[in-house]
């Protein structure tokens, strides 16, 4: 009430919000959200009251504390919105990443990302998706837009929120990445050639490999002729990678080598760039690190698959 009539009075809406977030959880994980709450308190008329209208404020240098308790309370109750509620909210949490503010933008993210690995009961027991490819499909430009803007933001850290929102945007919407895939893949070599310069932060890294890997598992396992744009655009921080040894990224160079020499066209050989990079990988150095062995040996499984008469 005294936020309604002042709304410099911010805080007495924010701590609002908290005691509800106190008072109205019975059964909560930090990986599943909240799994049963208070029958007493009407979770979703409170949220429709007071804390909705706080995400449509779009402003972004208004109340930013606010606006991050509110995007929490979305993300700790994400099991209790429904499918069409979540869609209405995500062009509101979208905008949010592009707050200035990084308290906000990362809640935002963290929100996004924990609402898409939500799962509702299915056929014989099963747990599905809340949110489907389909669902998230008009939203994908926008969503994309917005995350790589912070992540191509050089002044502010490594955000491994972010990083694992790209992730997991691009795992559910693995049908219809091939719109996208010239630029997200463009955005995801550019971050790469930064982190291969110092690697600070093992979470994003991570985060920034499992998004190479997924997003060429989508695009190449529905048509392997994309093989040839990811070795475009792949190659050169690769062998960046390998030629300064940063070993906390080799094993995933490897890796991702893999995968895209086994998605390559059948018939259509080795080519130059694998061929080139054949003879450095049997280097006796590289098979001394045992974080490298497997990745190591899935790639030339992958080699003697496609091109062994090239290595003749």
């Amino acid at each position: 009430g005294q936020f309604a009539a002042d709304k410099s009075k911010w805080e007495m809406k924010d701590v609002a919000i908290h005691l509800i977030l106190g008072v109205a959880i019975r059964a909560e994980s930090a990986q599943f959200g909240v799994s049963q709450v208070n029958e007493g308190i009407n979770v979703m008329d409170f949220f429709s009251t007071h804390v909705y209208t706080e995400l449509q404020e779009t402003d972004m240098k208004v109340r930013p504390m606010l606006k991050a308790t509110s995007i929490k309370f979305v993300s700790i109750f994400r099991n209790q919105f429904s499918k069409e509620q979540f869609c209405g909210l995500l062009p509101l949490l979208i905008a949010h990443l592009g707050s200035p503010d990084v308290v906000v933008h990362t809640y935002a993210a963290s929100a996004i990302e924990k609402m898409l690995t939500s799962k509702v009961d299915g056929p014989n027991n099963t747990k599905v998706p809340k949110v489907s490819g389909a669902d998230l499909k008009p939203f994908l430009g926008n969503l994309f837009n917005a995350l790589f803007a912070i992540v191509d933001n050089l002044d502010l850290n490594e955000n491994e929120y972010v990083m694992k929102c790209i992730m997991r945007s691009l795992s559910v919407a693995k049908d219809d990445l091939l719109d996208v895939v010239s630029i997200v893949l463009e955005k995801l070599t550019s971050a790469l050639g930064v982190v291969a310069k110092n690697p600070k932060n093992p979470q994003y890294n991570h985060f920034l490999f499992e998004s190479i890997a997924v997003l060429i598992r989508s695009v190449c396992s529905k048509d392997s002729a994309h093989t040839s744009a990811f070795e475009h655009f792949l190659f050169p921080p690769f062998q960046t990678i390998l030629q300064m040894d940063v070993v906390e990224f080799t094993p995933y160079v490897f890796q991702l080598l893999a995968q895209i020499l086994e998605f390559r066209p059948e018939g259509a050989g080795l080519g130059g760039g694998y061929t080139s990079l054949f003879p450095p990988l049997l280097t006796p150095t590289l098979w001394e690190r045992k974080s490298n062995v497997p990745a190591l040996s899935r790639l030339i499984v992958a080699y003697l698959g496609k091109g062994a008469q090239d290595l003749v």
